[in-house]
């Protein structure tokens, strides 16, 4: 009874074994580098009374070199002061650019 447990034991083992195939490339392919998406923040707040500002900034990777080593950004920022005792304010922009190099 004992050998017939053992043998039906070895023989599933071996069965499992054959029965999944060996991949022929077990290296792993690379992964290819990211691609970020827009990158946006923005924010707000205020005091009853005091009205509300806010502003918006984004930043968008326009260029990277072949090596990765230079990356050239874009950048932009809107904001604004809404209501409170001084009225709205004019809106502020400001438009920029972002020069990286890694070593």
């Amino acid at each position: 009874m004992q050998s017939t447990i053992i043998f039906a034991l070895l023989s599933c083992a071996i069965g499992a074994a054959l029965a999944h195939p060996m991949p022929e490339d077990l290296t792993m392919k690379p992964t290819p580098p990211p691609q970020y998406p827009l990158n946006l923040q923005g924010g707000g707040g205020g005091e009853r009374g005091d009205g509300f500002g806010f502003n918006v900034k984004g930043q968008q990777n326009i260029w990277t070199s072949d090596n990765g080593r230079h990356e050239i950004d874009l950048t932009g920022r809107y904001g604004q002061h809404l209501g409170g005792p001084y009225g709205n304010s004019p809106p502020s922009y400001d438009f920029g650019g972002i020069y990286r190099f890694r070593f």
